[in-house]
């Protein structure tokens, strides 16, 4: 037990290594001329979504009450493409807020709190086959609370925090991919570190790590697989699909899988469809869920 997690952490630092000793190689020979060239390999994107929804009601008949609900997106990605070495980097960040009702619920609640940063690292070897380092990293932004009413109160109880939990998964392995269609991933050395730096949750023993301790590092295998695709004019699927499995406990499979459905009505106005789904038994015995519909302004860039 104590091997594989020390072993765990040998796998965070391989695909580090891969870069740190691939990309300044390709770069050490380059003069000025050659630097201002080497800004063509790279490739940038972002996007910045935010939707807003109000509902007051004053004396209404029908019944119901007034709510203010506000989301935001932002997803960024640069990626690095020149001879055999295909670099790529995704950031996507989401947030959203609501508040219910006009007395009892005067506060905003969070709906929606994600900071998701991967980076992966791509060596050609043959005709669709890459080696690949990968490097997952998943928390949230603010304070999350589980709220329950009884006798007409409503209590809120502390569950989770920036880092608490948050998530790192390094591996190492090798992908099939075509083009920017599909790929996916095998990687038989993967570590996988859940952290919990908030001291009441970390005391409890929150989120699958020993009571007192901050850090559970586990060694295991891993398969990644991407598909994106231009399903109809202005409207693109992205789905995602991550299974972990550690070798001292290879019958639970934690899962994450999400699927994106963007629908652009014109170069400002966007419909998405988000959804997410997360099985880890050390975390909780129950499959999360997770569904996220906005219909709001779009800027990309």
């Amino acid at each position: 037990m104590n091997r594989l997690k020390n072993c765990s952490g040998f796998f965070l630092f391989i695909p580090l290594l891969i870069l740190s000793h691939t990309l300044p190689a390709q770069q050490s020979a380059s003069d000025t001329t050659s630097l201002v060239q080497t800004v063509k390999y790279w490739e940038t994107g972002s996007s910045f979504g935010l939707n807003f929804s109000q509902v007051k009601l004053a004396n209404w008949t029908g019944g119901g009450e007034s709510s203010v609900s506000i989301g935001s997106q932002i997803h960024a990605s640069a990626d690095y493409s020149k001879g055999k070495a295909i670099w790529e980097n995704k950031l996507h960040i989401a947030y959203g807020l609501v508040r219910q009702g006009e007395e009892e619920y005067k506060e905003f609640r969070k709906t929606d709190d994600l900071l998701n940063f991967v980076t992966k690292y791509n060596y050609h070897l043959d005709e669709g086959f890459f080696i690949t380092a990968i490097a997952d990293y998943r928390t949230q932004m603010g304070v999350g609370y589980e709220y329950k009413q009884a006798n007409g109160e409503v209590t809120k109880r502390r569950r989770s925090d920036f880092m608490a939990p948050g998530f790192l998964v390094s591996s190492l392995g090798a992908t099939f991919k075509k083009a920017k269609l599909y790929s996916i991933t095998l990687s038989p050395f993967t570590g996988k570190f859940t952290f919990v730096l908030d001291d009441s949750l970390s005391n409890a023993g929150a989120f699958g790590i020993n009571p007192g301790e901050t850090v559970r590092s586990e060694a295991g295998a891993a398969i990644n697989s991407n598909f994106e695709k231009k399903v109809f004019t202005n409207i693109n699927l992205k789905t995602s699909l991550n299974l972990f499995a550690a070798y001292d406990s290879f019958s639970h499979v934690d899962i994450n899988w999400d699927g994106t459905l963007l629908m652009k009505v014109n170069q400002y106005i966007k419909t998405t469809v988000s959804a997410q789904l997360i099985y880890d038994h050390d975390i909780i015995q129950k499959t999360q869920w997770r569904n996220v519909i906005n219909v709001g302004f779009l800027l990309e860039i």
